[in-house]
């Protein structure tokens, strides 16, 4: 299982800093890192959640830390607070991956319980 969430994990990650692509893979990457993360750990009907969890819990790390620095820096544009933006980014972008990640592990379950 640990191999999947490894995978998953980088997936997301890695599809954040390519430009201009990024506005498009960013919102699908959840649900592919959760069909090929799942699908490499095999995770069935029970571990599909925990499985979400675990890879929405490894986002949360950089997610927080984001939030950290945001509170830090004074920064406004515009005169909007740009550290709020980032909070509420930060609390939006979790719940939005363990739902992407357990769908998508859900459907490679699926996928592969209707194969066999």
């Amino acid at each position: 299982m640990l191999k999947g969430i490894v995978v998953a994990f980088s997936i997301i990650l890695i599809s954040i800093p390519i430009p201009i692509v990024h506005f498009f893979t960013i919102p699908v990457s959840p649900f592919v890192a959760g069909f090929v993360g799942g699908g490499l750990s095999e995770a069935d009907d029970e571990k599909v959640i925990y499985f979400g969890l675990i890879v929405a819990g490894l986002i949360a790390i950089p997610a927080f830390i984001t939030g950290i620095l945001a509170l830090l820096s004074k920064v406004e544009i515009i005169s909007l607070n740009v550290s709020l933006f980032y909070i509420v980014i930060a609390i939006i972008i979790v719940p939005y991956t363990w739902f992407g990640v357990t769908l998508g592990a859900l459907g490679s379950w699926k996928l592969r319980k209707s194969s066999e």
